[in-house]
C-alpha cells in the first residue's frame, strides 16, 4: 500500500541476511533408490504415502511437487544445520495448492539442543486450490540451542482422495539487525500487552487489593487512559487491531483462527521501515507464526501457553542490553492472568482470607464446556474448589505475579534508558468473574471483557496525566508511529494519542467500537462519552443500553433521557457503519490435532 511507504534511504537500519546451507533445499536431488524421499531428508512419520516428484512451472524454477494418498500422516524433514543462540532464523518458500487438496499442510522449523527440541514454529498453508503464496517462518534461537531443521507436514482430514501441492526451493537465512543511534527521536519503544487483564482489578483504579504496585507507579509517573477499549474480547482479533490500526471487521475476522492478510501492514513492518530493530517475545498460541502477527520482526520468539512472565523477561531484558546501541521496537505479550489461574507458590495465598474474601460466599461447580455457561470452564477448574472467591483470589494473585515482572522490566528501563524510551502497557481483553452469568471466561461485549488498562510512560509523557476521553486499540499504532518520527500516515482507523500523553488534552470522538461474533451473529459495543453504551446487532439495531458511568456493572437497562441519548448516538454509528463495510470473512485454517488441543487448552474451542 502506497500510503505506508517511508523514505528508507535515510534509515539507520541495517539488516544482514546470512544464507544457511539447508541440505537439498530444492527437495529434488535423489541419488538413492527411487523411494520418493530426496537425499538428506527423513520421513519421520510413515502412515500412508508421501512422495516428492519433480515439477516445473512457468512462474518459478525447480519446483518440487509433494503428493500423498488417502490416510497419510507424515513429516518429511531435512538434516540439521548449526545455529547460534540469540540470532533469528528465517525459513521461507512459496507454495501452491492443487484441486484435490483439502488437508492439513504445514512447514515447520524445529530448533533443538542437547536436551531435545527447544522451540518449534510452524506455518500452515490455506487449504484448497490456491495460487502461489509466500510462506515464512521467523523464530529466534533460544539459549542452549545448537541446531535447526525444517519439516513439511501432511495430515489427511478428508480421506476420500489423494492430494498434493507444489513448493519452490526453501530459503534458509540467519538475520542480524542493527541500527545507528542517530536520527530517530526515541531510541527504545516498548509495547507490553497482558493477557486477560481486567481493568477494574487494578489497584490504582480503585480495586481494594494491592494487585498492581508496579503498574500503579507507572500510572503515577506517566499517563493513564481511563476509558480505553479493546476492539474485540478475544486475543487474536484484539491484538491484530492493535498492531495494524484496523478494526477486526476490516481485517475480515473477529475470532482467533484466521491469519492477518498481507494487505494490512503491521506495526513491526512500519517500525522496521522507520529504522528500528524489531523484536517480539510473547506467549500465546494464536500469536504464533501461522497467524501473521510476526510479520516485520527481526527477532520473534513465541513461547508455549502458560510460559511464565519471568521466562520472557529472562530473554527480553538481556536482549535489550545486547541492543543498547540500537534503536529498538520491542513487543512483549505476557500470558499469566489467563486461566487456568496458577500463580507461583510465593503469590498463591497472597489474597486468601483478606477483606474481599470475607464478603463473598458464592459456590460454583465445574462444567464440561470451554466458556460461556454459568459453570467454571473445565480448563479453569482447580481440583475440588467450589468457592468463587478461590478463583478470584487466584486470578488476582496471577495479576500480582505479572505485575512483579512488569516492575522488573520497568526498573531495567528506568536504569538504562528512561530519558529515551516510550513504554506502552495495555491488555488484549478482560475476564468475567461470574458477571452476567459468564464464569471465568471472556468473549462478551460487557465492560469486564472489553474495558482494559492503557498506560504510557517515558520521555515526553506528562507524569500523573489521567485521560478521560474514550480511546481504543486502533489508536496505539498511530501513536507509536507519531513518536517514532513517522508522523500521521493516512489509512488507519485510529488516531495518535500524543497530545493527551503530553498533557495537552485530546478531542473526544463520538464513540469507540468493539466487536464479537461471526457472519449474521456479528454484534458491536458502541461506547460514547459520559458512559453511554449500546450493544447492537450487525445492522446497528439496539439490543441493550447502559449508562456505565452510573451503572458500571451493567445491571440495569438505561431508560428515559439516557436511553434517548444512546439512540441518538446510534444514528451516528449507523452512518459510520455504512462507511465501514465488513470485509469478507477470512477462511478459517485447517486444524491438526496439536492446533486443536492448544486452542482447547485456552478455552477457545470445545
Amino acid at each position: 500500500m502506497l500510503w505506508i511507504s517511508l523514505a528508507l534511504a535515510q534509515s539507520p537500519l541495517r539488516v544482514e541476511r546470512v544464507p544457511l546451507d539447508l541440505p537439498n533445499a530444492s527437495l529434488l536431488a535423489d541419488s538413492a533408490p527411487a523411494d520418493g524421499v530426496p537425499d538428506g531428508w527423513i520421513e519421520q512419520e510413515a502412515k500412508g504415502s508421501l512422495k516428492v516428484e519433480t515439477s516445473r512451472d512457468r512462474d518459478a524454477n525447480a519446483i518440487a511437487r509433494l503428493v500423498w494418498t488417502r490416510g497419510t500422516k507424515a513429516s518429511l524433514c531435512s538434516a540439521a544445520v548449526a545455529v547460534t543462540p540469540g540470532t533469528t532464523l528465517r525459513l521461507s518458500t512459496r507454495v501452491r495448492g492443487e484441486p484435490a487438496l483439502d488437508d492439513v499442510t504445514a512447514l515447520h522449523l524445529h530448533i533443538g539442543g542437547s536436551t531435545g527440541t527447544l522451540h518449534t514454529a510452524k506455518r500452515r498453508f490455506d487449504t484448497g486450490d490456491f495460487p502461489w503464496q509466500d510462506v515464512e517462518i521467523l523464530a529466534t534461537v533460544p539459549a542452549g540451542a545448537t541446531t535447526a531443521f525444517a519439516c513439511f507436514e501432511v495430515q489427511m482430514v478428508h480421506e476420500e482422495a489423494a492430494a498434493g501441492f507444489q513448493v519452490e526451493p526453501l530459503r534458509f537465512e540467519q538475520i542480524v539487525a542493527s541500527s545507528s543511534t542517530a536520527s530517530l527521536p526515541y531510541k527504545r519503544v516498548v509495547l507490553v500487552t497482558i493477557e486477560t487483564f481486567r481493568r477494574d482489578h487494578v489497584h490504582a483504579y480503585g480495586y481494594p487489593r494491592a494487585t498492581t504496585p508496579n503498574l500503579d507507579a507507572l500510572i503515577a509517573e506517566g499517563a493513564s487512559f481511563d476509558n480505553h477499549y479493546a476492539q474485540a474480547p478475544y486475543t487474536h482479533p484484539s491484538l491484530a487491531s492493535l498492531v495494524t490500526g484496523q478494526f477486526p471487521t476490516t481485517l475480515g475476522f473477529v475470532d482467533n483462527i484466521p491469519t492477518i492478510g498481507a494487505s494490512a501492514p503491521t506495526i513491526a513492518e512500519l517500525m522496521a521501515q522507520a529504522g528500528y530493530v524489531t523484536a517480539a517475545f510473547n506467549v500465546q498460541y494464536v500469536l504464533s507464526n501461522r497467524y501473521g502477527l510476526n510479520r516485520g520482526f527481526h527477532y520473534y520468539r513465541n513461547h508455549p501457553n502458560d510460559t511464565a512472565a519471568n521466562v520472557l523477561n529472562d530473554e527480553l531484558i538481556p536482549w535489550l542490553s545486547q541492543h543498547s546501541s540500537d534503536n529498538v521496537f520491542t513487543w512483549v505479550h505476557y500470558f499469566d492472568p489467563h486461566g487456568p489461574y496458577r500463580p507461583p507458590a510465593r503469590f498463591r495465598d497472597l489474597f486468601s482470607g483478606d477483606q474481599l474474601w470475607g464478603g463473598d460466599g458464592m459456590q460454583v461447580q465445574k462444567g464440561d464446556h470451554a466458556e460461556g455457561l454459568p459453570m467454571v470452564p473445565k480448563y479453569i477448574w482447580d481440583g475440588g474448589k467450589t468457592d468463587r472467591r478461590h478463583y478470584v483470589a487466584a486470578y488476582d494473585a496471577d495479576i500480582a505475579w505479572l505485575d512483579f515482572e512488569l516492575g522488573r522490566l520497568a526498573d531495567h528501563l528506568r536504569l538504562t534508558s528512561r530519558d529515551d524510551t516510550l513504554l506502552i502497557v495495555t491488555a488484549d481483553h478482560g475476564e468475567s468473574m461470574t458477571d452476567h452469568d459468564r464464569y471465568f471466561c471472556h468473549g462478551s461485549l460487557y465492560e469486564h471483557d472489553i474495558h482494559v488498562p492503557m498506560v504510557t510512560w517515558g520521555k515526553g509523557v506528562a507524569p500523573g496525566t489521567r485521560v478521560n476521553v474514550n480511546t481504543q486499540h486502533v489508536d496505539v499504532l498511530p501513536t507509536v508511529l507519531d513518536y517514532a518520527g513517522v508522523g500521521q500516515l493516512p489509512g488507519f482507523a485510529g488516531r495518535s494519542l500524543r497530545t493527551a500523553m503530553e498533557g495537552k488534552g485530546l478531542d473526544p470522538v463520538p464513540f469507540v467500537v468493539s466487536t464479537v461474533g461471526r457472519a449474521e451473529r456479528l454484534s458491536y459495543a458502541v461506547v460514547g462519552e459520559g458512559g453511554l453504551k449500546a450493544i447492537v446487532d450487525r445492522n446497528g439495531s439496539l439490543i441493550s443500553a447502559f449508562d456505565v458511568a452510573a451503572d458500571p456493572r451493567e445491571q440495569e437497562e438505561a431508560t428515559g433521557d439516557t436511553r434517548k441519548k444512546i439512540k441518538a448516538m446510534l444514528k451516528g454509528f449507523k452512518a459510520w457503519l455504512k462507511g465501514k463495510p465488513v470485509a469478507a470473512e477470512r477462511k478459517q485454517q485447517s486444524l491438526d490435532d496439536e492446533d486443536t488441543e492448544r486452542l482447547r487448552a485456552l478455552g477457545y474451542i470445545e
